[in-house]
């Protein structure tokens, strides 16, 4: 699900402290000095909004998650969670000289294991199974036969320079999107370093390495698994254009990526472990898809002093993004 990004605070030096004690000096003697208090009874409720995440990969189904936008000062507890997906919707998707209807799936009709796998796979932290909420999605109606044999044979699949059309009835209104899966854009065998600081010698850069295109208007994207933890996105950014780049050989280090809900250590950071295995999930995206994840990543996040972000959605009737991603893998064992 579309998440916040958190920011990173680290440690900059004396001065650095005694510039924040000198500037909330400023804040509170700026606040307080001539405090005005005002009330404000009634905000305005929002527009209802259907909001679409969906995917499409090379070799991989189409899976959209259709919720509700919520008001910006409400509150959302997990218990609440369920309420926000939208239930009962006619979902299809065109490609290939064909199309599919897609198929609802709701977590709490399917077996305990396959709970636990897909709320890993939308990113919720889940220890105990009975705290999963129940999760609803759309995909190909042979979805759990694909993962248990891989066979796509019958499975409405993503192919790689292909566009994709996709078509939402629910709740009397009609979103409609389109997206392409780029051509492939395949990466050279990952390569490791040392952490610069001889006293971190447990840690290592991790580099993707590969020639972009001579052609602009390539874009990326990319999430990294350690070890068997799941495919996280790192905290900083994921999508990159070349705009600077264009048709140069790249080498350059991966970010760790990270589940959003964990505690930042700031002297790991970004950084792998020797005898870790570390696999990247390198995703070729077209402009649109691109634009949608850029803004989502330079929102304010939780500032209050933060502007406001127009989200590029490629979503008609709603907002959110549908996506197709070319996809490719590779791995590498750090030595320990």
């Amino acid at each position: 699900m579309l998440l916040h990004i958190k920011k990173i605070t680290t440690n900059h030096g004396l001065w650095y402290n005694a510039f924040k004690l000198l500037l909330s000096a400023f804040i509170y003697t700026l606040f307080y000095s001539c405090t005005t208090i005002i009330e404000v009874d009634d905000l305005p409720q929002p527009i209802s909004e259907i909001v679409v995440e969906g995917t499409i990969e090379n070799g991989q189904p189409p899976f959209i998650l259709l919720t509700k936008n919520s008001p910006y000062f409400g509150g959302i507890s997990l218990n609440d969670l369920s309420n926000y997906f939208v239930n009962n919707s006619t979902i299809k998707v065109y490609g290939n000289n064909d199309s599919i209807q897609l198929t609802e799936f709701c977590i709490n009709s399917l077996p305990a294991e396959v709970q636990e796998q897909l709320a890993e796979f939308l990113g919720f932290d889940v220890t105990d199974s009975s705290n999963i909420p129940n999760v609803c999605f759309y995909t190909v109606p042979n979805i759990f036969t694909f993962y248990a044999t891989g066979d796509t044979t019958g499975v409405f699949v993503g192919r790689s320079g292909e566009s994709y059309g996709l078509k939402i009835e629910t709740d009397s209104k009609i979103l409609t999107s389109t997206t392409t899966i780029p051509g492939l854009i395949q990466t050279d065998p990952l390569t490791w370093k040392p952490h610069p600081d001889g006293n971190k010698d447990s840690l290592v850069s991790v580099y993707i390495n590969f020639k972009d295109p001579d052609t602009i208007g390539n874009f990326f994207r990319y999430s990294t698994q350690r070890n068997s933890e799941p495919f996280y996105y790192p905290l900083s950014a994921s999508v990159y254009d070349d705009k600077i780049v264009n048709g140069q050989y790249i080498s350059l280090p991966l970010e760790r990526g990270m589940s959003r809900n964990a505690e930042i250590d700031g002297d790991t950071y970004g950084y792998f472990w020797k005898g870790d295995t570390v696999t990247l999930k390198w995703m070729n995206l077209d402009k649109a898809s691109y634009d949608f994840w850029k803004t989502i990543e330079n929102d304010g996040g939780d500032s209050p002093f933060s502007s406001p972000v127009v989200i590029k959605s490629n979503i008609k009737g709603g907002i959110g993004v549908w996506c197709g991603y070319a996809t490719t893998f590779s791995s590498i064992i750090v030595p320990q």
